[in-house]
């Protein structure tokens, strides 16, 4: 028997609470959705467009809640940005941990251009989100991809499914901490989490 969607959505609210660096878990409704999804809207035109993979994926979920949290949560498993071309080649990619910049450190392809973000070589299969930005049609083309990251705390729990999460364009993110009551703080930040009901 499938678990009652409210009780899993408490479950998660109750399981994101208490760690470090969490100051408020909310949910996202129709009206934030939509104030989000604007926010990430017509950025093809830049210079170099911000595909932001990620929020698309967490708001395309059952059940989207945002974190406001502040600098001692914890990293991300993965890159949260990575600089890509028209054939989905992988140019260039943050930094969130020593393992990782271990590895680059070690591959002669890979040039540091500060600490925190590496230009590099590699192929990955985004091809088809490029596709929708147009990209496919200037060869020269780059955007920065914001995928989906994993959040392995919602991730771990029996009920839920298809679990993502992202940090939103920055004009979301002070939309969201100042819906929640929270100062536009550049020491705070919001991350959303989406994720489906698993069907038993």
């Amino acid at each position: 028997m499938t678990k009652n969607p409210e009780d899993v959505l408490q479950e998660v609210l109750d399981t994101i609470n208490p760690l470090r660096g969490v100051l408020h878990v909310g949910v996202i409704n129709d009206e934030l959705r939509k104030g989000i999804t604007k926010f990430e809207m017509d950025k093809a035109g830049q210079l170099i467009p911000v595909i932001n993979m990620g929020v698309h994926e967490s708001l395309n979920r059952d059940f989207t809640v945002v974190i406001i949290k502040n600098a001692s949560f914890r990293p991300p498993p993965t890159a949260t940005v990575q600089l890509v071309d028209n054939k989905g080649n992988i140019l260039g990619e943050e930094i969130v941990n020593t393992n990782q910049k271990e590895k680059y450190e070690k591959d002669e392809k890979a040039e540091f251009i500060n600490p925190d973000f590496v230009l590099i070589e590699d192929k990955k299969d985004i091809e088809e989100a490029l596709k929708q930005e147009n990209l496919e049609e200037n060869p020269t083309k780059q955007a920065f991809v914001l995928p989906p990251v994993q959040f392995i705390e919602v991730e771990e729990l029996d009920d839920t499914c298809d679990v993502v999460s992202s940090s939103p364009d920055p004009l979301a993110d002070v939309y969201l901490k100042n819906y929640f009551g929270f100062e536009d703080d550049p020491k705070l930040a919001s991350i959303l989490v989406g994720f489906n009901i698993k069907d038993e």
